[in-house]
């Protein structure tokens, strides 16, 4: 299911891994030495992220993402999306989520992108609207 070749593919394959609730799917989208901001902070290595992301796939979501910029600087290339996430919370009730997010994606030696840096609620971080 989807593919790792450009940023555009791989931002796909996260969404349908996500959607599908394919967590080691969704987990190949990052580098090994990833940096993931959540609310509480930053978190590294894939054990941590592992968590990070089986709280949203525990929601059942519905994620879309829509972009909004792009930089690219040669193995590296930052982007600006917005997401939004349905799903239901644990209590049973539906949940409605989303935030402008950033990412920084690096070209592997073998040619396919991961994210290095990912800040899911950079707009919340920043204060800026979503």
């Amino acid at each position: 299911m989807g593919s790792h070749d450009s940023v555009t593919e791989l931002n796909d394959h996260f969404i349908a891994t996500m959607n599908a609730g394919d967590l080691d799917g969704a987990l190949s989208c990052w580098t090994d030495d990833t940096v993931f901001h959540t609310a509480d902070g930053a978190v590294t290595g894939m054990d941590n992220l592992r968590r990070e992301l089986q709280a949203f796939i525990d929601t059942k979501p519905t994620l879309t993402i829509e972009e909004l910029h792009r930089i690219e600087a040669g193995d590296t290339t930052l982007v600006s999306l917005k997401w939004h996430l349905d799903g239901t919370a644990p209590d049973g009730e539906p949940i409605s989520m989303g935030a402008v997010d950033a990412n920084v994606f690096r070209r592997q030696a073998d040619g396919t992108w991961r994210i290095l840096i990912d800040n899911p609620f950079h707009s919340v971080h920043t204060g800026a609207d979503a």
